[in-house]
């Protein structure tokens, strides 16, 4: 997926089977126009990582998706087509 800043993002998500619940758990990567690979949208280098070390994972994921670029429309029509093509 591109986006209006010209990074592209790849979002991964998966079905998280628990015994009670099912759960779709989802990675964002990114990649700015000039770079050749994908990776994580916030890292050690990046002036608000402390913030990851503080919250939980989830808590934490969600946060990269924010700082990612990617706007929760998008995201929402993401998990929507992947649980399209996993039923």
């Amino acid at each position: 997926m591109f986006l209006q800043t010209g990074r592209s993002v790849k979002i991964i998500a998966q079905d998280i089977q628990a015994p009670d619940t099912a759960n779709i758990e989802v990675n964002v990567l990114i990649k700015e126009p000039k770079e050749e690979f994908f990776h994580p949208p916030i890292g050690i280098t990046h002036p608000k990582y402390w913030k990851l070390r503080k919250l939980a994972p989830q808590q934490s994921r969600l946060l990269q998706i924010q700082y990612s670029g990617l706007s929760d429309k998008e995201l929402r029509k993401a998990i929507k087509e992947f649980k399209k093509g996993s039923s």
